[in-house]
Parts: structure tokens; C-alpha cells; sequence
């Protein structure tokens, strides 16, 4: 049988350790309390020397002198605190500020570091500051999907033609939270993305070229023209889609023959698409087809094409009471509901 003594010395172990970790937690407790407290602190310190110095033209040394013993993490936090709120010059003096107490240097190091949360954070930092740097193309390349997305957040600030064609090849990335990082920035670039777009769109018919017209789409310029008719053939549905809804953003007589074409695709999605921009294009010559598909046995295709009527003005609003006493109680039921919208909802 096991001693009573030696019961005792167990329990008086098992207890002692209880007592350490109980200790451990507490003091534990104690210093993250500590930590938070000198964080604050020093966190309110710096957001205000650096408050002074971006709203001021003149630098003040004894304010960069204070947020350079700051430490690494503080002044990281402080300047992208900021960073959001300011634009124009007040960013450029932040940008100087960034610079003199080093940490632009530290993330441009972050940035080259061999764990991917390191130059994630690096990535952040500078493209909170919106500094152009060559090493956003080498991120833009990275494995991990995370650095991806937030370096083509970065590039929306350098919107170079290097940039552009490499952020146009990551529209085919796997991982989504990088494609829609990219598309996002692209769309933020403006007019400038048009002539790389457009190359890139007529050497592409993949799901890369899908996500490239729906860019394109918010640019909506007659170069793209040639590419959104080759792509409304392709045998991908979503590119159909997004070739229709581009047709629909450029318009013309070539645009608009083509749309009138797609009513008749295989796909509903297609169809709805190409009833929906004929009618943001007030294509009344299509009226006639666009009745037609207020018979389509989908739903959102008999949708679209009732919203197009409507769109078109007096034709399709002629078209949609003329459906009201046809012996098709589908097409009859979603003219009474397109023509019952307010023109708010209408348009």
C-alpha cells in the first residue's frame, strides 16, 4: 500500500503548483495591465508631437526627438493611426516625418524579411504612408496571398506601367482575397490602367480576362471595344457575362447588335446580363427582343428584360402593357411588377 506520508508530499506538490500557476496568471495579468497602461501612454505622446508636426510647416526638433525614443512598435501605430485622416501635404510632412525617425527603413527591411506576417506589416506601413518603392513588384509576387492583397493596396499608389501589367497577371490568383486586393486597387488607379487593360485583354480569355472586364467596365473607353465582341463568344459563362455587362458601358451600334445576339445565349446569366445593358443603354430598337424575353422561362432573365423595357422610355413601357393582355401569365405578372416600381427603383 501506498504511505499516507507519501500521499501527503503529493498533495503538498500538486498544491504548491497550483499556487505557482495560480501566481503566474496573476502576475501575468498584472504586467499586460502594465504593458497596456505605458502603451497608452506613450501612444498618446506620440499622437500628439505628431499631430504638431503634420499640422505645422515648420519642424519642430524637440517633437522628432520624442517620437524617435519611442519605441519601434509605438511609432508604427502612431503614424498609421494618422495616416488615414491626412492627404496632399499633410501626408507629405508625415511621409518626412516617417523618414526621419526611421520607420520607413524599418518596414522596407520588414518587407524583405523571410516570415510573411513581418513583410505583411512592412507592406502595410508603406502603403499607409503611400511611398513609391520598386519592392511592391517583388510583393506582388510573394507566396503568401495576405503580403499579395496588401501590396496591390500599396501599388494603387504607384500606378506605373510595370506595376499595372504585373497587378493585370494576378487577376487570375487563385486566392481570392489577393484577386479582389487587386481589382480593387485597379479600379482605384483610374483612366491610367486603360492602355495596359486593353493589351491585357486581348491576349487573354481565361477567368483572368472575366475579372479584367469587369475592370474595364468602370472605364468603359472604345478601345476595349474589339476585346469585350471577342470575349462575348467565349465558353466561359462568367466572361460572357462580363463581356455583356462591358458592351452594355461602352455602347454603340456594334456593342448594341452584339447584345441583341446575346438574349438568345444558352446561359441565363448571359441573357440577363445583355437584357440589363441594352437597357442602360436605351437601346429602344430592341425593344421587340426584349418582350420577347419577358417569356424567358428564368426569372431574372424575365427581370432584366422588364427592367430594360422600362429603362427605354415610352417603346418599352408601350411593350410592357401590350405584355399586361398576352396569354403568357409569366411575361403578364412581371410587366404588372415593372411597371407598378416607382422610377426611382425603375431606374
Amino acid at each position: 500500500m501506498v504511505s499516507e506520508r507519501l500521499l501527503n508530499i503529493i498533495m503538498l506538490i500538486e498544491v504548491a503548483l497550483l499556487a505557482l500557476a495560480v501566481s503566474l496568471f496573476f502576475l501575468h495579468g498584472v504586467w499586460l495591465h502594465l504593458t497596456a497602461r505605458r502603451m497608452d501612454r506613450l501612444s498618446k505622446t506620440g499622437r500628439e508631437s505628431l499631430a504638431r508636426l503634420v499640422m505645422r510647416s515648420i519642424v519642430n526638433v524637440e517633437d522628432i526627438e520624442v517620437l524617435k525614443n519611442l519605441p519601434p512598435d509605438v511609432q508604427n501605430i502612431t503614424v498609421l493611426e494618422i495616416s488615414r485622416s491626412l492627404s496632399g501635404a499633410g501626408k507629405e510632412r508625415l511621409r518626412f516625418v516617417a523618414q526621419q525617425v526611421g520607420v520607413v527603413d524599418r518596414a522596407r527591411a520588414l518587407c524583405q524579411h523571410r516570415r510573411w506576417t513581418h513583410r505583411l506589416r512592412g507592406a502595410r506601413i508603406l502603403s499607409g504612408l503611400d511611398i513609391p518603392d520598386p519592392l511592391v513588384l517583388k510583393l506582388l509576387a510573394d507566396r503568401h496571398p495576405a503580403v499579395r492583397a496588401q501590396a496591390a493596396e500599396w501599388a494603387a499608389a504607384q500606378p506605373s506601367v510595370e506595376v499595372i501589367s504585373s497587378m493585370l497577371e494576378l487577376l487570375a490568383d487563385p486566392a481570392t482575397q489577393a484577386r479582389f486586393a487587386v481589382q480593387n486597387a485597379l479600379l482605384r488607379m483610374g483612366n491610367v490602367i486603360a492602355g495596359p487593360l486593353s493589351t491585357f485583354l486581348e491576349t487573354h480569355s481565361d477567368r483572368a480576362a472575366g475579372a479584367g472586364l469587369r475592370v474595364a467596365e468602370s472605364v468603359a473607353e472604345p478601345r476595349f471595344l474589339t476585346s469585350a465582341l471577342r470575349l462575348s463568344h467565349a465558353e466561359n459563362i462568367g466572361v460572357r457575362e462580363a463581356a455583356a455587362k462591358l458592351l452594355g458601358a461602352i455602347a454603340g451600334a456594334e456593342a448594341a447588335a452584339r447584345l441583341v445576339e446575346m438574349l438568345a445565349d444558352s446561359d441565363s446569366h448571359v441573357r440577363a446580363a445583355a437584357a440589363s445593358a441594352l437597357g442602360r443603354m436605351h437601346y429602344w430598337q430592341a425593344g421587340s427582343q426584349l418582350a420577347e424575353r419577358l417569356r424567358d422561362p428564368r426569372w431574372r432573365v424575365r427581370r432584366e428584360a422588364g427592367l430594360a423595357l422600362r429603362a427605354i422610355g415610352a417603346p418599352g413601357t408601350l411593350l410592357l402593357r401590350r405584355a399586361l393582355k398576352g396569354d403568357d401569365r409569366f411575361a403578364a405578372d412581371m410587366a404588372q411588377q415593372v411597371l407598378d416600381l416607382p422610377e426611382a427603383a425603375a431606374g
